[in-house]
């Protein structure tokens, strides 16, 4: 026995609404950003990161001088990895444990990297 127009009907519009939909699904679960496989920084790269920030906090608020901090630094992401940052020398920053925490995984701003340029050339 032959299947009814009608079924053939509702067949084919099943398979039209829901093939594109799983390869939609299946392309969105696939996407994924890519990665510094290396998580942290190496102990050499923070001694750089270091020695580069004087010892000390390298956050500054915009109406503040810089942070003294100078126990507990952290090397930090500018860009964080969560996000694509490489763990690089150019991607890093000393941060204190207070300053590190605040700035979690948000991106900082185009002013914020440039300042934290700006004050680098005067402490460098």
């Amino acid at each position: 026995m032959a299947p009814s127009p009608d079924s053939l009907i509702v067949i084919a519009a099943i398979i039209l609404v829901f093939v594109p939909l799983a390869v939609i699904a299946r392309a969105i679960g696939q996407r994924r950003r890519w990665r510094d496989p290396h998580r942290l920084f190496t102990w050499e790269q923070k001694k750089i990161l270091l020695t580069r920030a004087r010892w000390r906090c390298e956050h500054k608020h915009p109406l503040w001088l810089r942070c003294r901090a100078t126990t507990g630094l952290q090397a930090d992401h500018i860009v964080p990895w969560s996000r694509g940052g490489a763990t690089a020398i150019a991607n890093g920053a000393a941060l204190c444990q207070r300053h590190n925490a605040r700035k979690s995984n948000r991106m900082p701003s185009p002013l914020y990297r440039w300042r934290l340029r700006q004050r680098r050339r005067k402490y460098s």
